[in-house]
């Protein structure tokens, strides 16, 4: 059983993946996500490679009405993925850490962070993020 700690780090690590696919820092998270899931056996590196690349293929592929979707879902299924990593193989916290670092860094601004925007009851707003910072001001309008 993973601690909160470990499985937020795992769904980071899942939104780094899916949020770097078709950006600059697709090869540094490709890479990392490759080495860490293969620890040190090239077959499972490979293997890890090839689903990468699926992934990235398909959500450049993806209609655009149906990307935000698709990314939610391959994003869900990369932090299982880091998630059983982190189960069998806790030690890797701490590189796990370092990539996701790396990643957003690389990453434009835009994709830093995943934010939803959802209507709420009586037509507030929700703001969810995958980590990053949220910025709330008000608005301009009378009233406000």
């Amino acid at each position: 059983m993973l601690t909160e700690a470990l499985e937020g780090l795992a769904a980071a690590g899942g939104s780094a993946v899916v949020g770097a696919a078709a950006t600059d820092a697709w090869n540094t998270a490709r890479a990392g996500v490759a080495r860490l899931l293969g620890r040190g056996d090239s077959g499972r590196e490979r293997y890890a490679i090839e689903r990468l690349d699926r992934t990235a293929g398909e959500i450049e592929q993806a209609p655009d009405e149906d990307r935000q979707q698709l990314r939610d879902k391959l994003r869900g299924r990369w932090t299982g993925r880091l998630e059983i990593l982190l189960e069998e193989h806790p030690e890797a916290a701490d590189e796990l850490r370092e990539l996701i670092d790396r990643v957003r860094a690389e990453l434009p601004a835009a994709r830093e962070s995943w934010v939803q925007n959802n209507t709420a009851e009586a037509g507030g707003i929700q703001y969810i993020t995958q980590g990053g910072d949220i910025h709330v001001g008000r608005g301009g309008r009378s009233g406000d």
